[in-house]
């Protein structure tokens, strides 16, 4: 088995990955996304995939820095990380943060057609044959990024289930201010795509770059069921 790291604290990615044979261990990697998000200057799509790799980074310098005890034992070592962010007439919606936020939010996007972003960065570490062989440490062996896109048709919740919505605070800590695998599931109407994304990680996506870097993506399963 190839230990995973999955990069974020977003119970959601945890949760498909673990329902697909994974257990990653997590690492959380305490980027400053508000920061990179002011400075940069390409799409929204594109700064999921910026934010993703800024996360995989962060977390691929710790474990080469002070390898986890968890790892001490592997030979390769696979860092999942990312981000995802709504779109609503070109410009990224992603946290509200609080109920005033989360109102805002949804006065732009309730009855509307959305993009959901979610940017993927995986990398492969394997273990260093340099120096001092009792040592634990690993080098970066590869990266790679991806981005998966769904549309997203937002519905219309009465003002009293709006405020109900909010008094849960749900909304508060997801891209968009909803999340289909929550109390917002009720308010969204349509998907076109993969609904994985809309969840924050895409198992195809995450596979088709786990297999470009030359790995067999069953050995990372924990438990083959």
């Amino acid at each position: 088995m190839i230990p995973v790291v999955l990069a974020s604290q977003s119970p959601a990615r945890r949760q498909i990955l673990t329902a697909a044979g994974i257990d990653p261990l997590i690492i959380v990697s305490d980027v400053d996304e508000r920061a990179i998000e002011s400075d940069f200057s390409g799409t929204v799509g594109d700064l999921t995939i910026a934010l993703s790799q800024a996360k995989a980074r962060a977390v691929i310098d710790r474990i080469t820095a002070s390898p986890p005890e968890d790892l001490s034992s592997a030979e390769t070592i696979v860092v999942i990380a990312g981000d995802s962010l709504l779109e609503f007439d070109g410009r990224p919606i992603g946290k509200p943060g609080d109920a005033e936020g989360t109102r805002a939010v949804w006065t732009h996007i309730a009855g509307q057609w959305t993009q959901l972003h979610s940017g993927h960065t995986v990398a492969v570490l394997r273990r260093s044959r340099d120096g001092d062989t009792s040592a634990v440490d690993f080098e970066l062996s590869d990266l790679r990024s991806r981005r998966s896109t769904t549309s997203v048709l937002i519905g219309t919740p009465t003002p009293d289930e709006l405020e109900a919505y909010i008094a849960t605070e749900e909304p508060f800590h997801v891209a968009g201010a909803l999340t289909i695998d929550g109390y917002g599931g009720a308010f969204v109407d349509r998907l076109d795509g993969d609904h994985l994304t809309v969840l924050g990680l895409s198992l195809p996506v995450v596979r088709e770059a786990v297999t470009d870097m030359g790995l067999f993506w069953p050995d990372l399963w924990s438990s083959k069921r």
